[in-house]
């Protein structure tokens, strides 16, 4: 009898009621042609003429757009896709003020403007949430709200929510999001707004012309594909997810997933990120111009893939915020990346040329990690500039930095092998490979060479221990303690040091064991030996021991004759 029911029911599902689990909803097609002379219906023999007239039908659509102009602003249904034929087809707004696109989703409700100040009904719900929706030209992978892993919990009318970042790794429209492929938006305000936890995907959109800003998250989910982002005026934004000013309860999300998506102009920040709840992924992205690529007040960022060139500003900045990057590259900018009080900053495989100041700047941050990260060519600031953090570090290579190859003031480091080759100073007083001021730091494996001032200088009450370092052609000093600093030197080779081997002055305290040195022209040792001044020599293979004679050295074990 169960089956009999059954099997009498009607093959269609009222307007507003469940859809079958796993099946998607049929599609309205529509057909728009800004240019048809003609009046339409809607088919792709007579298509009709306005946008707006479309986007009031009911049920999920989806509306060709032939090329043409098509003037709005223009509120999008929950589950519409607009289907373009390339740079032809524009969506804009005649004025600069207004938004051509607005987004609202399940929560936003309200009526909105369509066209030219049209009022059109709200959208019919098409009844399904959740639902997978595979866009032609991805291979048919599932698209889920919010990704393919994590726990997500989807229902009508909440905003969606992840519980794991790393579910930000697909585009993300469901049954009841947008999508538009293929066409252009100009001008207005901003190009496209997303509200009410709204979904949107973009797949070779191009957004260019707007006055403020290309497109805005306060609620929802914004994924582009292939997108173009062009600034035609300063001081604007590419992507910005916006936390309100008065936060809503519970605290609404505001996701994006950007790929294959390139930022051209004087953007102010090209992707701007603000609040705890925002979250952003970059892959395969490249910015040429903007002031700054990434801008951070909070929230949770990872970039792949990136190059970012020609920009004033630091080029990936975090403040308060948790920023993840893998395989980037920076030309140019004052620094390529910029952290202040991040709450996570993890770098692996960056490439930065030619900073004006510094290539990573880091200030007051914990949960530091910065992995086979290469400056070269960095300008007054030094390479690296660590100050007040917990770092942990492995595989840096500097090259031709002024000033300093790697400074640290306060907190603590830890530098597992490291290059650092060519130290210059622009006013004879600093060029050191290492400058580690009141910090804590655990140095193991480094390379040094070529430096104006001291390869490693310990200074200020600093407590370094250096472990199986190789010092070449060091200007000042090999090693060199000042200010009731601790240096703590064992396995170290230096050679050719342009002055002499060791110094120590202001209370610093020199400790060496298992050193072996190759040419020093003025002597092995130089110490003011005032205060507590201290240098302990332990096994020490040399042929110069100028300076052993200083009543401040100490000496632990019988040197050994140098090398032949």
């Amino acid at each position: 009898m169960i089956l009999t029911l059954g099997a009498c029911r009607g093959p269609g599902l009222p307007v507003g009621g469940g859809a079958t689990p796993g099946r998607e909803q049929v599609r309205v097609e529509v057909w728009v042609d800004a240019a048809w002379w003609r009046p339409g219906d809607g088919s792709r023999e007579r298509p009709l003429r306005s946008l707006a007239e479309a986007l009031a039908r009911p049920g999920p659509l989806t509306v060709h757009l032939a090329a043409g102009a098509y003037r709005g602003p223009f509120t999008l249904p929950e589950d519409v896709r607009l289907e373009g034929e390339g740079p032809g087809t524009v969506l804009l707004v005649e004025t600069p003020q207004g938004t051509v696109l607005r987004a609202a989703g399940p929560s936003g409700g309200g009526e909105g403007p369509a066209s030219d100040g049209q009022r059109v009904p709200p959208p019919i719900s098409p009844g399904s949430q959740g639902l997978p929706f595979r866009p032609a030209g991805h291979g048919g992978f599932p698209l889920s709200p919010l990704g393919v892993r994590g726990s997500v919990a989807v229902s009508s009318g909440s905003p969606l929510k992840a519980t794991d970042p790393q579910d930000l790794s697909s585009p993300a429209t469901g049954t009841g999001g947008v999508l538009l492929r293929n066409l252009e938006v100009r001008g207005g305000t901003w190009g496209l707004e997303v509200t009410g936890g709204g979904r949107v995907l973009v797949e070779n959109v191009g957004f260019s012309g707007q006055r403020q800003g290309a497109v805005r998250v306060t609620s929802g989910r914004f994924d582009a594909v292939d997108a173009r982002f062009e600034a035609t005026v300063s001081e604007t934004v590419g992507v910005l997810l916006d936390a309100p000013e008065e936060a809503p309860s519970p605290p609404s999300s505001r996701d994006a997933w950007l790929r294959g998506t390139s930022f051209t102009g004087p953007f102010r920040r090209a992707v701007r990120v603000r609040g705890a709840e925002s979250r952003v992924l970059l892959e395969d992205v490249r910015f040429t111009g903007p002031v700054t690529a990434l801008g951070m007040d909070g929230g949770h960022a990872e970039v792949r893939r990136a190059v970012s060139e020609g920009g004033r500003g630091a080029a990936f900045s975090v403040v308060e915020g948790s920023l993840v990057m893998e395989d980037v590259r920076v030309r140019g900018h004052e620094l390529a990346v910029s952290a202040m009080r991040a709450l996570r900053l993890e770098v692996r495989g960056l490439f930065s040329v030619g900073a004006e100041r510094a290539g990573l700047g880091v200030v007051a941050s914990r949960g530091v990690l910065l992995e086979d990260v290469v400056v070269r060519g960095s300008g007054s600031h030094g390479a690296f500039q660590l100050t007040g953090s917990e770092v942990e570090a492995r595989r840096l290579h500097v090259e031709d930095a002024a000033e300093y190859g790697v400074v640290a003031v306060g907190g603590s480091l830890k530098l597992t092998g490291g290059t650092v080759v060519g130290v210059r100073a622009v006013d004879g007083i600093t060029g050191d490979g290492l400058h580690l001021r009141q910090v804590r730091a655990d140095v193991e494996g480094v390379v040094i060479r070529r430096t104006t001032g001291a390869c490693v200088l310990a200074a200020q009450n600093a407590r370094v221990y250096l472990r199986d370092a190789e010092l070449e052609q060091c200007g000042q000093a090999a090693l060199l303690v000042d200010t009731l600093a601790r240096l703590d030197a064992t396995g170290v080779e230096a050679r050719d040091s342009g002055e002499t081997v060791l110094a120590a002055m202001g209370d610093g305290d020199l400790r060496v064991d298992a050193l072996l040195i190759r040419g020093a022209s003025q002597g092995l040792i130089w110490a003011e030996c005032t205060g507590d001044t201290r240098v302990r020599l332990g096994r020490i293979r040399t042929e110069d021991r100028r300076g052993e004679e200083a009543p401040c050295v100490e000496r632990l074990a019988e040197p050994r004759p140098g090398p032949r």
